[in-house]
């Protein structure tokens, strides 16, 4: 166990220092088997956690998989109703165990690829559409990131809540696209069309 333990904190050491990342405890290395460590490192590599909230994260995910181990043994394959009982107590265990900034600086962590990737698309479908250069790309690529990024941490959030998770994802649009006017004169919409109300130059002044 010494051995694994000598072995997870080395490999953490070197994923922290490579990815800017915070390591997981000695604590927790040397109390859970390595599966659990390397959830809660999953978790932790977004956001950095003290060793008592690692710990409660580990105990936490124990529970899930021994949930898992149950209904998969009852079931063989999990359906779609276990497969939300074990969702739903991912959701509950982080939220339980993590603050609001934390949980969202999480889901932006885990959502921060796709974002980008979204972002990527529509600079590339709107740029040509205004006939932009470098610049423009820039202004549309930080716009649409924000609009992806938020829209997935809202979704996470507030999957329970249609009524809440419709308006959170309606302001965030609309903040964004005012302020992507405001500082470059882009017009853009949800379907990816742009047009330009002014033109941005250098010079231009944030409106």
């Amino acid at each position: 166990m010494k051995k694994v333990s000598i072995l997870l904190t080395f490999f953490f050491a070197a994923a922290a220092i490579t990815a800017n990342a915070q390591t997981a405890s000695p604590k927790l290395i040397d109390s859970f088997n390595p599966s659990i460590v390397r959830s809660v490192y999953e978790i932790i590599r977004h956001i950095p956690l003290n060793e008592a909230k690692q710990i409660a994260l580990a105990r936490a995910i124990e529970q899930e998989d021994s949930l898992f181990a149950d209904l998969l043994r009852k079931e063989q394959v999990l359906g779609t109703k276990s497969h939300k009982t074990l969702s739903d107590l991912r959701k509950k265990n982080l939220q339980t165990i993590l603050s609001e900034n934390e949980l969202d600086q999480y889901y932006r962590g885990i959502s921060d690829t796709e974002a980008e990737a979204l972002a990527v698309i529509a600079r590339e479908t709107i740029n040509p559409q205004i006939n932009g250069g470098y610049q423009d790309g820039k202004f549309i690529y930080a716009s649409f990131y924000k609009i992806y990024l938020e829209s997935k941490v809202a979704e996470l959030k507030y999957a329970d809540d249609p009524a809440r998770l419709k308006a959170a994802l309606k302001k965030i649009r609309e903040d964004e696209f005012k302020a992507l006017l405001d500082k470059s004169g882009i017009v853009a919409t949800d379907e990816l069309k742009g047009s330009r109300a002014w033109t941005f130059k250098p010079n231009t002044p944030v409106r």
